[in-house]
């Protein structure tokens, strides 16, 4: 019987409502049309029929269908869907041919010739015997050649090849692991929008409240002609700070679509009904940074690029090392009439050079490569250095955040008192209608400023653990203990 009477009264009083006020907009409607609930809690604006009114609104607004997603679904999508992941994986599998072709340069080359031709006439044999010739050569060769791993140069190229591969599969996860961030940020920023898209529908019901109070005080004899041109200015400011808020919505919207590889015409919107902090880690500064060069996989791939350029530098000092040349040759030689003859031919050519041009030019390409190596080597520790600056950064942003969250609420829940107070001291000829219109702006800033604080803490903590290098859509989702 009581869940019968809760469906009765929901039904009364949310949905039968919602098919005559369809047509209205926001400011259409009187502050006593809504449940006066709190923005960042469980009793939420969002759970509320005036959030449904005004994702109808959006849609209307803007000519667009909403998407609702959640931030797993957003990461998922991302991962198997952006661009930039894909060009990544092209750019793997070009290093993996190139290294697959490394291998055959071990190989010997192999080659079967056959020469049949047709001579028939006076030939001039050393360019002084003429003779008469009819007769048809036949020539049938099988030769393999193999040039000794061309000085050694193979295995260094190979080498080289190899650590190239493994940089670009690291470039690759470390690409995957820049969308995962970018992805949680642009969702977090979209939800702090549509925070932002309420709190500036209930700015804008509050302020049509008040300029309905100010006329009728002024009909009453107890306001002035003033009281009603500021609070009509107040509306129409907060007319346009609403339609703003719509519009920061759909470029973030376009933003998270091309990062999840989606058209960017899809309106992604959040599921998330409220905006509140999300803690992922706990991790002492010291144990991320050391785990941030063992785990950054960027800065594993420049290690990787580093060892591919020793692996040059060792190929050009083959230019000294003596090659050596096996030349196998099996084959038949004859003529139409007198048949054709075998013949075997076994090769061994040694040369030992000693260097290009004279061997400076080799020695000079040394330098060159070495100075390279020497330059890599610096940049990987200047990286090193930039990412424990990152994560300090990073976890001051975070715990900076969090302090402003918990001023925020209190500044929230003291500009929403003050408010109430100044209307009540207003109607009672102890306050003026400019009191009101301060407590009204400070109250709108101080809910749009914790919205941004909590977005803040919530994207910092997403960074922290992009910095160390252990970020992962369950470490996003769920956050991370004490393991790297």
């Amino acid at each position: 019987m009581k869940k019968l009477l809760f469906l009765f009264i929901f039904l009364y009083l949310f949905v039968l409502p919602a098919s005559a006020e369809n047509d209205k907009t926001i400011w259409e409607y009187s502050k006593d049309d809504f449940l006066n609930e709190s923005l960042f809690g469980e009793n939420s604006f969002f759970v509320s029929k005036k959030q449904e009114m005004i994702d109808k609104e959006l849609e209307k607004l803007l000519n667009i269908k909403l998407v609702p997603v959640s931030l797993e679904e957003c990461l998922k999508l991302a991962v198997l869907n952006n661009y930039e992941i894909k060009e990544k994986t092209e750019t793997v599998k070009s290093n993996k041919w190139n290294l697959k072709n490394a291998y055959t340069q071990f190989l010997p080359e192999v080659q079967y010739d056959f020469i049949l031709q047709r001579l028939s006439g006076v030939y001039v044999v050393g360019g002084i015997v003429p003779i008469n010739v009819n007769e048809t050569p036949i020539q049938s060769t099988f030769e393999a050649s193999w040039d000794a791993f061309n000085r050694g140069k193979a295995f260094f190229v190979t080498s080289q090849r190899r650590s190239l591969y493994k940089a670009s599969v690291l470039n690759q996860k470390f690409t995957r692991e820049q969308v995962i961030l970018n992805t949680s940020k642009c969702y977090y920023e979209l939800l702090r929008n549509k925070a932002e898209v309420d709190i500036y529908a209930t700015n804008v019901i509050d302020r049509k409240t008040q300029y309905d109070m100010t006329k009728t005080r002024y009909e009453i004899g107890v306001g002035t002609k003033f009281d009603i041109y500021r609070a009509e200015a107040e509306l129409a400011k907060a007319k346009q700070q609403y339609i703003t808020a719509f519009n920061a919505i759909r470029i973030t919207q376009a933003k998270l679509a091309n990062l999840t590889g989606i058209d960017v015409l899809v309106p992604l919107y959040p599921k998330d009904n409220i905006i509140q902090e999300k803690k992922l880690s706990d991790i002492d500064t010291e144990i991320l940074i050391k785990w941030s060069r063992s785990s950054r996989k960027d800065l594993l791939a420049i290690k990787k690029q580093i060892d591919a350029l020793r692996a040059e530098r060792s190929s050009i000092y083959t230019d000294f090392i003596p090659n050596i040349n096996l030349d196998y040759q099996y084959a038949y030689n004859g003529t139409e009439r007198e048949g054709l003859y075998p013949s075997h031919s076994f090769t061994v050519t040694l040369i030992a050079p000693l260097g290009k041009k004279f061997g400076i030019d080799t020695l000079t390409k040394i330098k060159a490569q070495s100075a390279a190596i020497k330059s890599a080597e610096l940049n990987l520790e200047q990286k090193t250095r930039n990412v424990a600056q990152d994560i300090i950064t990073s976890k001051q942003n975070s715990a900076s955040a969090f302090e402003r969250i918990e001023s925020s609420k209190k500044e929230v829940f003291a500009a929403e008192k003050s408010l109430e107070n100044s209307m009540v001291l207003m109607n009672t000829g102890l306050a003026s209608f400019i009191d009101v219109i301060q407590t009204q702006a400070l109250k709108v800033n101080a809910q749009v400023g914790l919205a941004e604080n909590i977005t803040d803490y919530n994207i910092a903590q997403v960074q922290i653990l992009f910095d160390a290098g252990i970020i992962s859509i369950d470490g996003v989702l769920n956050g991370i203990q004490q393991t790297p």
